[in-house]
Protein backbone atom coordinates (compact mmCIF):
# COMPACT_ATOMS: atom_id res chain seq x y z
CA UNK A 1 0.00 0.00 0.00
CA UNK A 2 1.13 3.33 -0.92
CA UNK A 3 0.96 6.11 1.47
CA UNK A 4 -0.30 9.61 0.04
CA UNK A 5 2.37 11.90 0.09
CA UNK A 6 1.98 15.12 2.47
CA UNK A 7 3.29 17.86 1.60
CA UNK A 8 4.65 20.01 3.63
CA UNK A 9 4.85 22.83 3.48
CA UNK A 10 7.27 24.96 6.31
CA UNK A 11 6.26 28.53 5.16
CA UNK A 12 2.60 28.67 6.12
CA UNK A 13 2.96 30.30 9.14
CA UNK A 14 3.92 33.54 7.21
CA UNK A 15 1.27 34.09 5.11
CA UNK A 16 -0.74 33.79 8.23
CA UNK A 17 1.74 36.28 9.91
CA UNK A 18 1.61 38.80 6.86
CA UNK A 19 -2.25 38.56 6.74
CA UNK A 20 -2.20 39.39 10.60
CA UNK A 21 0.43 42.40 10.79
CA UNK A 22 -1.89 43.98 7.80
CA UNK A 23 -5.01 43.49 9.34
CA UNK A 24 -2.96 45.35 12.59
CA UNK A 25 -1.94 47.77 10.52
CA UNK A 26 -5.52 48.39 9.06
CA UNK A 27 -7.13 48.59 12.56
CA UNK A 28 -4.19 51.42 13.55
CA UNK A 29 -4.63 53.57 10.76
CA UNK A 30 -8.65 53.08 11.41
CA UNK A 31 -7.82 54.22 14.43
CA UNK A 32 -6.20 56.89 14.17
CA UNK A 33 -8.49 58.28 11.12
CA UNK A 34 -11.43 58.16 13.97
CA UNK A 35 -9.52 59.69 16.62
CA UNK A 36 -8.57 62.72 14.21
CA UNK A 37 -12.34 62.67 12.53
CA UNK A 38 -13.82 62.70 16.35
CA UNK A 39 -11.27 65.75 17.32
CA UNK A 40 -12.24 68.05 14.77
CA UNK A 41 -15.78 67.17 14.99
CA UNK A 42 -15.74 68.18 18.68
CA UNK A 43 -13.62 71.43 17.76
CA UNK A 44 -16.57 72.44 15.13
CA UNK A 45 -19.10 71.88 17.95
CA UNK A 46 -17.06 73.70 20.48
CA UNK A 47 -16.44 76.32 17.85
CA UNK A 48 -20.07 76.74 16.98
CA UNK A 49 -20.91 76.68 20.57
CA UNK A 50 -18.42 79.96 21.20
CA UNK A 51 -19.73 81.85 18.34
CA UNK A 52 -23.40 81.24 19.51
CA UNK A 53 -22.00 82.18 23.34
CA UNK A 54 -20.10 85.41 21.70
CA UNK A 55 -23.10 86.21 20.13
CA UNK A 56 -25.52 86.13 22.97
CA UNK A 57 -22.98 88.13 25.01
CA UNK A 58 -22.91 90.53 22.33
CA UNK A 59 -26.24 90.95 22.07
CA UNK A 60 -26.77 91.32 26.33
CA UNK A 61 -23.79 94.27 26.36
CA UNK A 62 -26.01 95.67 23.51
CA UNK A 63 -29.13 95.25 25.79
CA UNK A 64 -27.27 96.88 29.07
CA UNK A 65 -25.81 99.57 26.64
CA UNK A 66 -29.17 100.83 25.80
CA UNK A 67 -30.71 100.80 28.78
CA UNK A 68 -27.61 102.37 30.06
CA UNK A 69 -28.59 105.49 27.83
CA UNK A 70 -32.25 105.84 28.49
CA UNK A 71 -31.12 106.01 32.35
CA UNK A 72 -28.83 108.38 31.56
CA UNK A 73 -31.12 110.12 29.01
CA UNK A 74 -33.84 110.39 32.16
CA UNK A 75 -31.60 111.57 34.44
CA UNK A 76 -30.41 114.41 31.86
CA UNK A 77 -34.43 115.32 31.88
CA UNK A 78 -35.24 115.20 34.82
CA UNK A 79 -31.85 116.65 36.85
CA UNK A 80 -32.96 118.79 38.78
CA UNK A 81 -35.70 117.22 40.83
CA UNK A 82 -33.72 113.97 40.98
CA UNK A 83 -31.08 116.60 42.83
CA UNK A 84 -33.87 117.52 45.11
CA UNK A 85 -34.21 113.70 46.44
CA UNK A 86 -30.92 112.76 47.24
CA UNK A 87 -32.51 108.70 47.71
CA UNK A 88 -33.62 108.77 44.45
CA UNK A 89 -30.50 110.06 42.75
CA UNK A 90 -28.10 107.29 45.36
CA UNK A 91 -30.82 104.08 44.14
CA UNK A 92 -30.08 105.92 40.51
CA UNK A 93 -26.16 105.94 40.64
CA UNK A 94 -26.46 102.34 42.25
CA UNK A 95 -27.61 101.15 39.22
CA UNK A 96 -25.63 102.42 37.12
CA UNK A 97 -22.75 101.46 39.02
CA UNK A 98 -24.48 97.82 39.48
CA UNK A 99 -25.26 98.21 35.17
CA UNK A 100 -21.61 99.06 34.82
CA UNK A 101 -19.95 96.32 36.74
CA UNK A 102 -21.81 93.95 35.18
CA UNK A 103 -21.06 95.43 31.59
CA UNK A 104 -17.65 95.16 32.54
CA UNK A 105 -18.18 91.63 33.35
CA UNK A 106 -19.63 90.54 29.94
CA UNK A 107 -17.06 92.36 28.35
CA UNK A 108 -14.51 90.36 30.00
CA UNK A 109 -16.71 87.46 29.37
CA UNK A 110 -16.58 88.37 25.51
CA UNK A 111 -12.62 88.89 25.35
CA UNK A 112 -12.30 85.15 26.75
CA UNK A 113 -14.52 83.31 24.60
CA UNK A 114 -12.92 85.49 21.72
CA UNK A 115 -9.43 84.24 22.76
CA UNK A 116 -10.62 80.73 23.04
CA UNK A 117 -12.37 80.77 19.62
CA UNK A 118 -8.92 82.12 18.51
CA UNK A 119 -6.80 79.54 20.19
CA UNK A 120 -8.69 76.61 18.97
CA UNK A 121 -7.59 77.47 15.50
Amino acid sequence: MEQPTQKKNGNQPLPSIIILVVFWVGLLFGGFWYAGYYIDRAAREIQEANALNVQAIEEQMKSLHNEMNAIKEALDKTDATISSAGTVNEEVNKRITEMDEHLKRLEKSLDILKESSNADY
